[in-house]
């Protein structure tokens, strides 16, 4: 049902095509500059993400899809529901920790989206339930074989994982996993409770984020990059940032004062810089940081680059008051903001 079957040659195609995708449509539907492509063309984590074969980009084009279909006007209707179901099951069934992207969007979609929740909770609920069916029946299909491996490895699923390793033992792949369960790792906690501590700062950020957009008309580009944030906060796996710098800029820039703005920019470019820089290192022999130059016992794009870029986006959501659901269009003195973004 969900295997590709690809050969090397068209995954080459498709995964280059998603990479492409991802940008456009994202500024296509925030209606954002095009200029912010130059994001995307210096970005390493982009380059790195595509030179990996990684399915990233894949999910994450079908994750702003799904966002997008949902998201009022819906552009297919009542036709929606069906496609968004079918890519919510895909892009569980290849990572299960977008559910937490899913989850997080669904939120803001009930308590900022301006439709009347009824309808909402009717069209969330309606998705929920054709992709529990789908689930079902993909893990129907797998056998009794495959689904007791399935069960045996999420009883043992910290068993398995080499990021739980003492900082003292680990791989450069600790450094590169950018992700709250790591920093808790690296801090010295076992892995079950740091497992448990990272749930609950999601929870904790999610709950934050629901009540400050509570009634908040944000954009859609505004929603997404606040579901987008929070998938970083919570997944246990990230070998890289990709794309949230594109991301948090489209999304809290148009929110920002003009000294505000230049020290995004600022940021921005000297995290891009970073990672170049620590592929400059790799290259020249210097160790093996090639994705990021925070080191496994100083996680320090963990703790400083993911919050930063939550905060922003929820800032940002909060100081405009959206007229167009879609290009966040606003009335007072920041319409001028938003419209200059275009430019």
């Amino acid at each position: 049902m969900w295997q590709l079957h690809l050969t090397a040659a068209p995954w080459e195609v498709l995964d280059l095509a998603c990479v492409v995708a991802f940008p456009l449509l994202l500024l296509r539907w925030a209606r954002a500059s095009w200029w912010w492509l130059l994001l995307v063309a210096g970005s390493w984590d982009v380059w790195a993400t595509y030179s990996g074969g990684n399915i990233e980009a894949l999910l994450l084009v079908g994750a702003l899809v799904v966002a997008r279909l949902l998201w009022p006007p819906r552009p297919l209707g009542p036709a929606a529901i069906p496609l968004a179901a079918v890519l919510v099951a895909f892009v569980v069934l290849a990572k299960p920790f977008y559910v937490l992207f899913f989850v997080a969007f669904g939120v803001v979609l009930l308590l900022a989206a301006g439709e009347p929740r009824r309808a909402t909770l009717r069209t969330l609920g309606s998705v929920a339930g054709l992709v529990l069916v789908l689930l079902a029946g993909e893990v129907i299909r797998w056998g009794p074989t495959l689904r007791g491996d399935a069960v045996r490895y999420l009883a043992h699923t910290l068993d398995a994982q080499w990021f739980v390793l003492p900082v003292t033992q680990q791989t450069p792949m600790s450094a590169w996993n950018r992700t709250p369960l790591q920093a808790l790792i690296a801090l010295g906690l076992p892995a079950a409770p740091a497992q448990v501590v990272a749930a609950l700062v999601w929870l904790a950020a999610l709950g934050a984020s629901a009540w400050l957009v509570r009634g908040r008309r944000p954009s859609f580009a505004q929603a997404f990059a606040l579901a987008f944030a929070l998938l970083y906060l919570g997944r246990p796996v990230g070998w890289t940032l990709v794309y949230l710098d594109l991301v948090v800029c489209v999304a809290a820039r148009p929110a920002l004062p003009r000294a505000g703005r230049a020290l995004l920019l600022v940021g921005v470019v000297a995290l891009l810089l970073s990672h170049w820089a620590a592929l400059v290192r790799t290259g020249l022999g210097d160790g093996l940081p090639l994705l990021t130059l925070q080191p496994a016992d100083r996680p320090w794009e963990t703790w400083l680059v993911l919050p930063v870029a939550w905060v922003l986006v929820l800032w940002a959501a909060r100081q405009l008051t959206s007229q167009d659901p879609v290009s966040g269009a606003t009335t007072g003195s920041l319409a001028t903001v938003t419209f200059r973004d275009r430019s």
